[in-house]
Formats: C-alpha cells, structure tokens, sequence
C-alpha cells in the first residue's frame, strides 16, 4: 500500500485525499460536458457541484464517524482527519442532497435533470476514488484463501491475504456508468437515470458487502451496509415505478 504518496517538507499527502480530490475534479469535467444536452450552464454546474462536495465530505464523515464512535470517543482528535481516509457512500449521498437540493429549488434549477445529469460522473468518481481507498489499505475484504490477485491481496497492517474489495468496487462503479451510459437514451422522465444509479449501486454493494470485512449484525446474516442496500433499492425501484406510471397516463 501507499498510505502517503509523497511529502512536501514535514507534510506528509496522503494518497486518499489526492484521489478523492481528483474523483470529484474529474466528475465536475464530466458533468460540465452533459451540461449542454440537459439546458444546464456550466456555471450551475460548478455551483451544484460545490454544495456537493461540500455536502457529500460533511455527510461521509459525520456518518463514519457515528459507525466507529467506539474509536474516536477514545480518540476525538481524529474526528477531523479527513485526508487519512474515513468515509461512507450513504452519508455522503445523504449530505450532498441535503445541502444542495433547497438551493437547486431557491434557484428554480431543474431538480430531476441535475440528478440525471450528475448520475454518470457520480459512478466514475466512485470507482476513482475507490483507487485510493486501496492504497490507503482501508475499505479491505475478508480473510482469503487465494493467495494471488485479483482474488487476494496481502495489506502491510493485516494477517494473511484479503479480498481487494476495493478493487472490485472499482470495477463494478465502471460496469454501472457503461450501463447508465447505454440506459440514458431510453429514459421517459427526468430522475430515471439517477434511480437507475441508485438501485444498480445498491445490488453491486449488496453483493460486495459479503466480502468486506464487516460484521452480520444484522439477525446474524446482514451487515448494515446491507440493510441501507435494501433501504435504497426499494427507495429506487418503488419511486421509479410511481413516476413511470405517471408518464404513461
């Protein structure tokens, strides 16, 4: 693993911030290009995107933090340690859309084609930022019996070889953007594409989950990653039939 890529004098750059930085750079350039075919400017663009970021880095971590309290209660002084690595997908989503949705109303944006919009880069930022979470060696799988990769990776801080989860996180988040890519022409109403995300995501995950390294708290079968999977993919699937059928009337 790279825990730190480089240091300029006594300030150590952590591999995860510099990936989680270039994953929403690149995802803004991404946006920005899909901005035209939605009537969406550029500058609103960047706009939304800020509160995203903003939303999304606040939501992330207040939600790791919550998940590992037993950690930072004994040490709080990490709460704020964002570069080192510590964050949650959910939170993030839930964070970003609580900050930028009333704006996107207050300024009469097109709500439903913003979704639209930034599912895409959304998914690429995902796996762009899951190329951190590898070399930060956090976000790793259970104990492993292939010593080879892609099926096992040794990581410096843990006994025997791990399922590279994140590697495998990477790869489904590109698997899910060609699919959005190719599902986008048929969409019927603005929103679809981003619900399409969210329940594509939310299996992918769902699966995954079995190889993280998470306990089944969960009646001993599920890991709460997995409950708030379900919680998505019902979410997802249940508004898209209700908006659908709206259209077809």
């Amino acid at each position: 693993m790279h825990r730190i890529l480089f240091t300029i004098g006594n300030f150590p750059v952590y591999s995860y911030g510099v990936f989680l930085g270039l994953a929403f750079f690149v995802g803004i350039l991404f946006a920005i290009r899909r901005a035209p075919r939605f009537g969406i400017s550029p500058e609103a663009v960047i706009e939304a995107a800020s509160l995203c970021i903003i939303g999304a880095v606040l939501g992330s971590r207040l939600a790791y933090v919550i998940l590992h309290w037993d950690y930072y209660r004994q040490f709080p002084s990490h709460i704020f340690s964002f570069r080192e690595g510590g964050l949650t997908f959910y939170g993030g989503v839930l964070g970003a859309i609580a900050l930028t949705v009333p704006y996107l109303r207050l300024k009469r944006y097109p709500l439903a084609a913003f979704f639209d919009l930034f599912a895409p880069p959304l998914a690429l930022g995902y796996a762009i930022a899951r190329v951190g979470c590898f070399l930060n060696g956090c976000c790793f799988g259970r104990v492993c019996p292939f010593p080879f990769f892609p099926l096992g990776v040794r990581f410096p801080h843990l006994e025997g070889f791990r399922y590279p989860t994140q590697i495998y996180a990477i790869g489904y988040s590109l698997v899910i953007l060609l699919i959005l890519l190719r599902l986008e022409k048929g969409c019927r109403f603005r929103g679809e594409l981003f619900l399409d995300y969210l329940s594509l995501y939310g299996v992918a995950r769902f699966l995954i989950e079995y190889l993280r390294d998470e306990p089944f708290t969960i009646l001993g079968m599920f890991t709460l990653g997995q409950v708030a999977c379900l919680g998505i993919i019902l979410f997802a699937l249940v508004l898209r039939g209700v908006l659908r059928r709206r259209v077809v009337a």
